[in-house]
């Protein structure tokens, strides 16, 4: 019976060791919802010198009827340049003054589908203002009062409503705009219909975005969505708008000059490259496991395979984490550190084997003689790679952190999660060495139990004879 549950639980290890290899590497839409998610390795955040890039420069020109310093509108114009590109979560982006009138802009590239960084640049460039007023353009009304327009904007991205099932703009206020807000409001509220009109370029009946209730206008930020002129039925329609209305948002009119692909490091197949490398290390490393240790190979490959999981895991989750070519040495050094930390477990376990214990006993002892010398090496290893992070330059500064994350995922791993899989193994298995390739000489007597705890009867006699 106890042989039967380990069986599935190993069964039920492997499947959600499987679900997580799948998380790791397979892309999928999340349902509805404007979110793609990219898998873990994916997600992901590259440098340039992994994922290449696009450079871009503007020439900015102050719009029609500005009365603002050109130097100044600029100076504001980068901060809100920086905040439209966020959504797109570059790994590295540069933003800066170049000359007198022009902007520099340096981006990796994004991996987000349906949207290549040179088309964001264009659609920067192609700037749509945003004009809310409290009378709808018509033939009676040829020019109605804007009450808030582009100004009054703090930041527009892509979102989905979840409660209506439609894609749309987040368009997010100032905090100095509240006064304005209230005021739209509050004209609108005693108008006929009590709405409030959104155009965008000009304001005029054939350019009506949107139209909503006053209710529906907040104080911080609202949802909004067209089937119009300006439609926002996909996920690709609402990214163009929203950087269509994050160009009209500058304070200054861009004509984009240039625009620069940016090769990685090692050229365009770089991370195809790496990818093929860990892939070749990976299998070596679990054929050798499989070799030298026969069914603690095994676990030892089950074990690497939730350490991987886990791994692909922090790295896109944790924010300081951003990979380069240091990071991927790294990453192949914490591969190396885990690895080790597995044979020297078993190395442990064969050497009780050898002096003559059962398998159990051996298993027991061998991971108790391996505690604390991994826990010292761990630990003097994350300690150097602290002081790497602190002092060194940037770009080694992730290889000490993937070092970090891989000695920290190390200790887990080995000390907890190894130690449960040879606890279920024992159950199949715990009479039949070979298995295991464990191996003594014949002329060393297995050692019975009973012995096993006079042994340790005379050790602590002896402890306390010393202490005296």
């Amino acid at each position: 019976m106890l042989k039967r549950h380990a069986i599935i639980k190993f069964i039920f290890i492997t499947i959600i060791a499987i679900l997580g290899i799948l998380l790791c590497v397979c892309p999928f839409g999340v349902p509805y919802s404007t979110n793609h998610f990219n898998g873990f390795l994916k997600a992901t955040k590259s440098a340039l010198d992994l994922n290449g890039g696009v450079s871009a420069i503007y020439e900015c020109t102050l719009p029609n009827g500005s009365n603002k310093n050109l130097s100044d509108a600029i100076d504001s114009s980068l901060d809100k340049l920086q905040t439209a590109l966020k959504y797109e979560r570059f790994t590295e982006l540069s933003i800066r003054r170049q000359g007198g009138n022009k902007i520099y802009l340096l981006a990796s590239n994004s991996e987000v589908p349906g949207l290549y960084l040179n088309d964001v640049f264009e659609l920067v460039e192609d700037s749509k203002k945003v004009y809310f007023t409290a009378e709808g353009a018509s033939d009676d009304v040829t020019n109605p009062e804007v009450l808030l327009d582009s100004s009054d904007l703090k930041q527009v991205t892509p979102d989905y409503d979840y409660e209506n099932s439609t894609i749309g703009l987040s368009v997010e206020f100032l905090s100095s705009s509240k006064e304005r807000i209230n005021h739209i409001k509050e004209v609108s509220k005693n108008t006929t219909d009590k709405k409030i009109y959104i155009y965008l370029e000009e304001v005029k009946s054939d350019n009506l975005f949107v139209e909503l209730d006053y209710k529906d206008l907040k104080e911080d930020e609202i949802f909004v969505s067209s089937s119009g002129t300006y439609s926002t039925q996909s996920d690709t329609d609402a990214r163009e708008l929203a950087y269509n209305i994050a160009g009209g948002m500058l304070d200054v009119k861009l004509d984009l000059k240039e625009v620069s692909n940016i090769s990685a490091l090692l050229g365009r197949n770089t991370k195809l490259y790496i990818g093929i490398a860990f892939i070749v290390v990976i299998v070596i490393a679990f054929v050798l496991m499989w070799l030298r240790y026969g069914d603690l190979g095994l676990l030892a490959d089950l074990s690497l395979t939730f350490y991987l999981i886990l791994f692909s895991f922090f790295l896109q989750a944790i924010p300081l984490i951003t990979m380069n070519l240091a990071g991927v040495v790294g990453s192949m050094f914490a591969f190396l550190v885990v690895i080790f930390a597995h044979a020297f477990i078993f190395e442990k376990i064969k050497d009780e084997y050898a002096i003559g214990k059962k398998i159990h006993l051996s298993c027991k002892g061998g991971q108790k003689k391996a505690l604390f010398p991994l826990i010292d090496a761990h630990v003097i290893i994350s300690m150097a790679m602290i002081f790497v992070w602190a002092i060194g330059p940037s770009a080694l500064k992730c290889f000490a952190l993937t070092l970090i994350l891989g000695c920290v995922l190390s200790l887990f791993i080995t000390l907890l999660i190894l130690r449960w899989f040879i606890s279920i193994y024992l159950k199949i298995n715990s009479t039949k060495p070979k298995k295991l390739h464990l191996q003594r000489n014949k002329n060393v007597k297995e050692i019975r139990d009973e012995e096993v705890e006079i042994i340790k009867e005379d050790v602590s006699s002896q402890e306390e004879v010393e202490n005296v």
